[in-house]
């Protein structure tokens, strides 16, 4: 099936994108739009499958040859343009988070519902190599029962987090600081490994960035996974090195394995055992992200042309948008967050708990 995409923002993960659609087989065009007159220009100038550009986002969803809408745009616009790209009668891929709120969350499934189309929602981590393989030797008992899992990100996002005119961790715009941005990674990526947490508890604070409204640039994250288990998430928008740097620790009664996000210098995944260092082969490229966005949108993609479900679902994203605010709610309450999860489904296959608040403290 040839599609033609909508890409509504033209910003820094654009050309990740952009270099996945090329190689896709469902894509042939893509129509971009972006307030930015020099972004959508230059990204016009390096990619032949660009047809045009528009200033105005509405312009791309009302094309009647538009097909599918990704979203790649501040966590804020996300609700509207979803709905919106919805009831014109498109898919709509977003990239994550899926909102800031969960009654923004559940607004764009409930329009997805009512219209019949797809919305899915970009969670690259779950396609790394390393991911997934450590994923399977879990599911087999290769490190025995897991019991402690450590996910780590060091980032550094001073600069823009301190400039007033920018959205990264504007309270408004983000709906947080550096857990629902960056930490959404490790949120969704516990979840996929481990289930959905029964309680949540946190501190979210903001430790070096001195910039009125903006979110937290640190966060630490205790996850209540039940049946022996425990997750611990630590992340940073205020480690001033050279890069970022992600790394997830899963211990196990018989051994232990070790995920890293930079294998041009570093091995992937490792099994440590004993005295014992062993890595663990995976077919990963030297720069894992570019990768990851391309295999997640071949894997959106195709589901919806396929009419499947992806290995990421909605309610993954939307369930890490949950746990992100639990831990703003723990933050804010001093106090453990019990997680209330439905015993089952609703019919369209996504679950609805009573809402945490968001960083603010609104449902």
């Amino acid at each position: 099936m040839d599609l033609t995409i909508g890409m509504i923002g033209c910003g820094q993960f654009a050309p990740l994108h952009l270099d996945g659609l090329v190689r896709n087989e469902h894509a042939r065009r893509v129509i971009a739009a972006d307030p930015d007159e020099a972004a959508r220009e230059n990204l016009m100038r390096r990619y032949g499958i660009i047809e045009r550009v528009e200033a105005d986002w509405r312009s791309v969803i009302e094309a009647d040859e538009v097909d599918l809408v990704d979203i790649l745009t501040p966590h804020d616009s996300h609700c509207e343009i979803a709905v919106a790209a919805l009831e014109a009668g498109k898919d709509v891929i977003c990239e994550k988070p899926i909102a800031r709120t969960l009654e923004e969350a559940d607004t764009m499934i409930a329009a997805a519902r009512r219209t019949g189309r797809r919305l899915e929602v970009s969670l690259p981590q779950v396609y790394f190599p390393a991911v997934a393989r450590a994923r399977q030797l879990i599911e087999d008992g290769a490190i025995g029962r897991p019991f402690l899992a450590v996910f780590t990100i060091y980032d550094d996002e001073v600069a823009r987090m301190s400039d007033p005119e920018h959205w990264k961790g504007d309270l408004e715009r983000a709906g947080g600081g550096v857990l629902i941005d960056a930490g959404y990674h490790p949120t969704y990526l516990m979840l996929h490994l481990f289930g959905r947490p029964r309680a949540v508890s946190a501190m979210c604070r903001t430790l070096v960035i001195d910039t009125p409204g903006v979110g937290e640039d640190t966060a630490a994250v205790s996850l209540d996974l039940g049946d022996g288990m425990m997750g611990t998430i630590v992340v940073t928008f205020a480690d001033d090195a050279e890069r970022y740097r992600g790394e997830r620790r899963i211990l196990g009664t018989e051994a232990a394995l070790l995920i890293r996000d930079m294998p041009e210098d570093e091995m992937p995944l490792l099994m440590l055992q004993g005295e014992e260092m062993a890595p663990i082969p995976v077919h990963n490229p030297l720069y894992v992200q570019p990768y990851a966005v391309e295999m997640t949108l071949n894997d959106l993609i195709t589901a919806i042309v396929d009419g499947r479900e992806p290995v990421a679902s909605t309610q993954l994203a939307r369930d890490a948008l949950a746990t992100v605010l639990a831990a703003y709610d723990s933050e804010r309450s001093g106090r453990r967050i019990e997680m209330r999860w439905p015993t089952e489904d609703r019919e369209d296959g996504i679950s609805v708990e009573s809402p945490p608040k968001n960083r603010d403290g609104e449902s």
